[in-house]
C-alpha cells in the first residue's frame, strides 16, 4: 500500500489505466456485436468479398410455402466467413425459365442478410450491388427464402451450423434435415 502513495507510481498507474481504456474500445469494435461500451453502436469489420464462379451445381432450397418461383443455392459458392456469416450464390427460377442470380450473405448472429452482387449473364460476371446494406430477415413474405436458409439450413443459436459442406448437406436434405 505504501507504493500507491508515491506520486510517480500513481502517475504511472493512471497512465496505464488511461491507455488501457483507449485500447479496449478499439478491440471491441472488431467484435460481431453491434453494441459497444455503454450501449454505443459499433461497426463490425467484414471480410473482403471474393465472388465465386458462375453457378453450376445447384441445390434446391425447400421452402414450406409453395410458389411459382423456385430457389437454388450453388454448392461451390457456399462459404463460412468471420462474424458468423455465410455467403452463397442464390438462383431464383420461374417456371418459364428466366432466372435471377445473386451473391448474398446471411449473418447468423444478427438475423440479417445482404446482397453483394448480381450475375450478368451476358458478360458472365458478377456486378457489385451498389449501396447494399444489411437488412433484417423477416419470417415470411418475399424474403422467405432468407428466413428458410437462416432458420433451417445455415444458423442455430446465433451461430453458423458448421462448415460449408455441412450447410450444403442441410439444404439437400431440406425439410428432412435433423434439427441438431
Amino acid at each position: 500500500m505504501m507504493l500507491l502513495r508515491s506520486a510517480p507510481v500513481r502517475a504511472a498507474l493512471l497512465a496505464c489505466l488511461g491507455s488501457a481504456l483507449t485500447v479496449a474500445p478499439c478491440a471491441h469494435a472488431q467484435s460481431t456485436s453491434d453494441e459497444g461500451w455503454l450501449g454505443a453502436k459499433t461497426t463490425t469489420a467484414e471480410a473482403p468479398v471474393t465472388y465465386p464462379g458462375a453457378p453450376k451445381d445447384l441445390v434446391h432450397v425447400h421452402i414450406t410455402a409453395s410458389g411459382s418461383l423456385q430457389f437454388y443455392v450453388d454448392r461451390a459458392s457456399v462459404s463460412v466467413e468471420p462474424g458468423q456469416t455465410v455467403r452463397y450464390a442464390l438462383v431464383g427460377k420461374t417456371p418459364d425459365g428466366p432466372s435471377n442470380i445473386t451473391y448474398e450473405g446471411i449473418n447468423c448472429a444478427k438475423r440479417q442478410w445482404k446482397l453483394y452482387a448480381l450475375w450478368n449473364d451476358a458478360s458472365k460476371q458478377w456486378v457489385p450491388a451498389a449501396g447494399s446494406d444489411w437488412q433484417r430477415i423477416p419470417e415470411n413474405g418475399a424474403a422467405r427464402v432468407h428466413s428458410t436458409l437462416f432458420r433451417d439450413d445455415f444458423c442455430r443459436n446465433q451461430s453458423v451450423r458448421g462448415p460449408a459442406a455441412d450447410l450444403v448437406r442441410r439444404i439437400e436434405l431440406g425439410l428432412h434435415a435433423p434439427s441438431d
